[in-house]
C-alpha cells in the first residue's frame, strides 16, 4: 500500500489539514487519503499511520 501513497503529500496533508482541523483533536483517529482508509496515532514527535491495514505502517515526524 505504501507504494500507492505519496508520502510527501501525506506529510503535507497531516501538517496542513489534520493539525489545523478541530475534527482531529484526539490523539487517535482515522481518515481517508488518496482513497485509502488510514488509522493514526499522534505522538509528541511523530505520527504512526496504518495505511489500510495494521501491517502496513509508516511513521512521519511532526513538523
Amino acid at each position: 500500500m505504501q507504494s500507492q501513497i505519496d508520502l510527501n503529500k501525506l506529510a503535507d496533508f497531516m501538517f496542513e489539514d489534520i493539525e489545523t482541523s478541530p475534527d482531529y483533536e484526539e490523539d487517535e483517529f482515522s481518515f481517508h487519503f488518496q482513497g485509502v482508509r488510514c488509522y493514526c496515532e499522534r505522538y509528541v514527535t511523530h505520527y504512526r499511520i496504518e495505511l489500510g491495514h495494521e501491517d502496513d505502517v509508516v511513521e512521519l515526524p511532526r513538523h
